[in-house]
């Protein structure tokens, strides 16, 4: 690669974060994005990051890669669990942390960016180069899981709450999410049932009625999203690219997260050029163990037919240490 030039393709939290750590290890980066900035997917909204999947926090983490966690973020310590009309208050210390996504500035998105150009990498705005791309970090190839929401701002309180349900968000979960006066309220579900995204809004929303004010929801703003879940057996693309992040579709099959391997897959394909490395092995080692988790959970939660609710809900409310729960099935 003349004069340690590497060229990324999408502007996606993995493409920067790769970006990030390439720049600082003496490589010339150009980032390539065919959008006009970065975060033109989100609203704005607040995501999770999880936290109870590995030992090492992940912020640390993050850090430990050479990015600097500087943009806004907010630990989650406790949330509301519902089920029905059930619910428990878990204590559930550093299980994620809430960073915004979007345009705005401090989120994550424009805060990788802040960090890639500072550092020197180019960064080309509505562009697209399909040749010469060693890594690829564009969006997810298909569509196995869909969320749809609402972004609205409100007076209620802050508070956090999860909700599992077939009425709701089969398979999957509804959430909301209240912090310094703006809400997201949605439901994640498996692409089969797309056909029912309007029903599970309509629920979710009267799942969470008694701590928001539906008025508030109709100056909202509408929402919805995807994400792939795939364990490929070619990691690279047509153009010989290295799959990182949703390119890759590297998500969790059980929750859904995929912030976590975004970063994780960043370093990893970073770590194999600057070392030399084989990419498909570090995956091997590093992310596809998790994600062969993440199909046994999956498969494991489905078996239980409609006992799967009472059995989750039941296995965490119950629990004085949930969090060492979720950490044992992962």
């Amino acid at each position: 690669m003349a004069e340690k030039e590497i060229n990324i393709l999408g502007a996606g939290i993995s493409g920067l974060s790769c970006a990030i750590i390439l720049q600082r290890n003496g490589y010339a980066v150009n980032v390539y994005e065919k959008k006009s900035g970065v975060g033109t997917r989100f609203n704005d909204d607040w995501q999770g990051i999880e936290n109870f999947s590995e030992d090492i926090n992940v912020l640390k983490q993050i850090e430990s890669y050479g990015i600097d966690a500087s943009f806004e973020y907010e630990p989650i310590n406790s949330l509301y669990f519902h089920l029905g009309k059930k619910k428990k208050l878990l204590d559930m210390e550093n299980s994620a942390y809430l960073v915004r996504r979007g345009k705005e500035k401090r989120s994550l998105d424009t805060d990788l960016l802040k960090q890639a150009t500072n550092l020197g990498a180019k960064v080309h705005f509505n562009s697209r180069m399909d040749d010469n791309i060693h890594i690829d970090a564009t969006g997810p190839k298909k569509r196995d899981i869909l969320a749809r929401g609402i972004i609205f701002s409100t007076k209620s309180v802050d508070s956090y709450h999860l909700a599992i349900g077939k009425e709701i968000a089969e398979g999957f979960y509804s959430y909301l999410l209240i912090r310094k006066g703006q809400g997201t309220i949605a439901t994640v579900f498996g692409s089969k049932n797309s056909k029912n995204s309007n029903k599970f809004l309509e629920n979710t929303i009267d799942q969470f009625s008694d701590y928001i004010d539906k008025k508030e929801l109709l100056n909202g703003k509408k929402f919805g999203g995807y994400g792939n879940f795939e364990i490929k057996k070619n990691l690279r693309g047509e153009n010989g690219a290295l799959l990182i992040g949703e390119a890759g579709g590297f998500q969790d099959y059980f929750w859904g997260f995929g912030m976590r391997y975004a970063i994780q897959t960043s370093y990893l394909a970073a770590r194999s050029i600057i070392n030399n490395e084989s990419y498909e092995e570090l995956i091997k080692a590093n992310i596809a163990p998790k994600m062969k988790r993440a199909i046994r959970n999956r498969v494991l939660f489905e078996s239980f037919g409609k006992l799967s609710y009472p059995i989750l809900y039941y296995s965490l409310t119950k629990s004085r240490h949930p969090l060492k729960i979720l950490k044992t099935i992962y």
